[in-house]
């Protein structure tokens, strides 16, 4: 295993960081919390007896885990193929683990926050035990939406391709939990789904109950999480990324 030296790693993250928060790729983020705000104040006009924040926050949770992850990564990753500067990387002190625990670390803890932001954003009232699930599910599931995003990126030649790509992926995550309410098909497959279990998982903290995740669902995250990872590290060794 390669060793990891923190000043090159740190170095890495500050780039990854900049470029995150540059135009093309804080309008992510950004929409995710107006989308939220918005569907908000849409359920706030309607005379609804039910409380819908839990509902508002899953809908935000998603979209933000589905979104960023995916396509921040696989658009950055892109990005440096197209412009060259990913195999100067690869061929220069830094090797591939700092390369990549810089790429996703910012991404993942941009999810984090928003996910975070978004609970006063949609009304909802947490205690310690709901903020300590909801941070660790967020964690887990931003891992893993990073890890699609790093596969794409590597099969991306530019960001059109990587945009492309990235389109029925996203569009599968978000709307496939978001439709699971409505029919039965969409439920069996969501529960399959990481922003599935996300979406569920919150609506169950925001009724009250006590058991809000089940083992099933924790096998499943373990289980896309690791698959994630070892399609990644495939990818990127059979396309040449890593030094010899």
């Amino acid at each position: 295993m390669k060793s990891i030296h923190v000043n090159k790693l740190f170095a890495i993250i500050n780039v990854k960081t900049r470029a995150l928060l540059s135009k093309n790729f804080i309008i992510m983020p950004l929409f995710t919390i107006g989308f939220t705000f918005i569907i908000k104040i849409v359920y706030g006009s309607i005379n609804i007896e039910t409380d819908m924040s839990g509902y508002i926050l899953g809908l935000g949770a998603v979209m933000n885990i589905g979104t960023v992850g995916v396509y921040c990564v696989s658009a950055t990753l892109a990005e440096e193929k197209e412009k060259h500067t990913l195999r100067t990387l690869m061929t220069s002190s830094v090797n591939g683990l700092e390369f990549f625990l810089g790429s996703i670390i910012p991404v993942i803890m941009m999810m984090v926050i928003i996910n975070f932001i978004l609970i006063p954003i949609s009304g909802c009232s947490f205690d310690i035990k709901d903020y300590l699930i909801y941070g660790l599910l967020s964690l887990v599931c931003s891992i893993t939406s990073c890890m699609i995003g790093m596969v794409i990126g590597v099969f991306a030649k530019n960001q059109v391709t990587a945009s492309t790509l990235t389109t029925p992926i996203i569009l599968m995550l978000m709307m496939v939990p978001m439709f699971s309410r409505f029919n039965q098909f969409s439920e069996l497959i969501s529960q399959f789904l990481f922003t599935g279990i996300l979406l569920d998982t919150i609506n169950l903290i925001t009724a009250g109950a006590v058991d809000v995740i089940d083992w099933l669902s924790i096998v499943i995250l373990v289980i896309e999480i690791v698959v994630s990872v070892i399609v990644f590290i495939i990818i990127y060794r059979k396309n040449g990324y890593e030094k010899e």
